[in-house]
């Protein structure tokens, strides 16, 4: 990571200096810049010490409003760059990874989309991210740990993670809206952004290569939301499905173990699930001191043809909590992932010396410091039960500090 820092922020200063002339042209231009250090405390990594940094520069360009009642265009397009390894890779070897800005070292193509908008409709297409938009929830937002954004469930059962960070995926969403009440979207994706049945991430280290369809299969999602305007709370109910074949996690062919047959596992023709999210403001308006959020999340999928069966999290976010400070947040969340049985009924059969994986846990305490609109520095405690899902590894406790800047 040290000589790679000078490089990685020479690029970001390049991103910023083209972004603000792009600005003077009419486009409204953005730029994130975060740096994060953490280290090991005690159990499982303790000593270890991780930094890592990330850049996002983009660009959207949105149609002047006319007076015609048809429809509105719009076009986005963004440079992810990734330098460093986080404490998952470096020391810690948990499953559900402490930081959510951990990937591969690379410059890359990132998001772009094309999108038409009405009032009560929008049609998006390009290299989109299915978890900006499906199974989201505002306070999850305030985490660092990866369980409370783009959810396990999905991630741990869909192929390389699914068309989320840090690689997009082509494909095309549909949204309607319902003002005052709620929406309902879809997105269809292509089913594996890695272009790599093994995960290897040097296949499409820039995101330039496309390649859609075929044994890759197609990720869909669907969702409907209930927000009414007058209500606290909200509701958020989806289910997923991939249609690419994925291999049974314990059975092959004749219904035995393969561990112990050594014969091929037994193929699926598809996966899927299902989950709710509820949230609700207790107390408070949106974005201001005294609001009090809180959230749970949960997602299922089958148990032959996946690692996880069953996770869930939840957390509360109270803003302004501490006198004279009405931007900061103060955050506490649990994640809990739960492995399933036939997965570790062949992880005892293949190494009957080691403990299956049963769960993995997390106890998250954030609180993010508003230093000003666009600098803002975050302190995490998080202890992990299980790293890695096994019970053999030590629980561990780990410290995250995380410095943003964004214009």
């Amino acid at each position: 990571m040290a000589c790679r820092l000078p490089l990685f922020l020479a690029i970001m200063g390049g991103l910023l200096t083209a972004g603000l002339r792009a600005a003077e042209s009419g486009l409204d231009v953005g730029f994130d810049l975060t740096l994060e250090a953490s280290a090991g405390l005690s159990g499982a990594g303790r000593g270890g010490e991780a930094l890592q940094g990330l850049g996002l520069g983009s660009a959207e360009w949105n149609q002047v409003p006319r007076d015609d009642p048809g429809p509105s265009y719009g076009a986005y397009g963004s440079v992810l760059a990734l330098a460093g390894r986080g404490p998952t890779e470096r020391y810690l070897g948990d499953f559900l990874a402490a930081s959510n800005m951990e990937g591969y070292d690379s410059v890359r193509l990132y998001s772009w989309w094309l999108e038409a908008r009405h009032s009560t409709w929008s049609l998006r297409a390009g290299a989109l991210l299915a978890d900006e938009e499906f199974a989201t929830t505002e306070g999850g937002a305030n985490f660092i740990n990866s369980a409370f954004g783009w959810p396990p469930f999905l991630s741990a059962n869909s192929v390389n993670t699914g068309p989320a960070f840090y690689v997009p995926a082509l494909g095309l969403r549909l949204e309607v809206t319902r003002p005052g009440i709620g929406a309902w979207r879809m997105g269809v994706y292509d089913g594996d952004t890695f272009d790599s049945p093994t995960g290897d991430p040097r296949i499409n280290r820039h995101g330039v290569r496309f390649r859609m369809g075929g044994d890759q299969g197609w990720f869909v999602i669907s969702e409907a939301i209930l927000a009414p305007e007058a209500n606290l709370t909200r509701l958020k109910a989806g289910v997923w499905l991939h249609t690419a074949a994925f291999d049974d996690v314990r059975d092959d062919a004749v219904g035995q173990p393969f561990a112990i047959t050594r014969a091929a596992p037994h193929v699926h023709s598809s996966n899927y699930g299902a989950y709710l999210a509820v949230e609700r403001t207790w107390t408070g308006a949106t974005d201001q001191a005294g609001e009090v959020e809180v959230f749970l999340r949960g997602g299922i999928a089958p148990a032959d043809r996946n690692a996880l069966d069953w996770a869930f999290d939840a957390g509360l976010s109270w803003t302004g909590l501490l006198p004279g400070r009405p931007a900061d947040v103060a955050s506490l969340g649990l994640a809990h992932a739960s492995f399933s049985p036939r997965f570790a009924e062949n992880a005892r059969a293949a190494d009957p010396a080691s403990p299956p994986p049963d769960f993995e846990q997390v106890i998250e305490v954030s609180y993010t410091v508003a230093i000003s609109e666009r600098w803002s520095l975050q302190p995490d405690l998080q202890y992990i039960r299980h790293p890695g899902g096994s019970v053999g590894q030590r629980n561990a406790l780990v410290f995250l500090l995380r410095a943003n800047v964004s214009y």
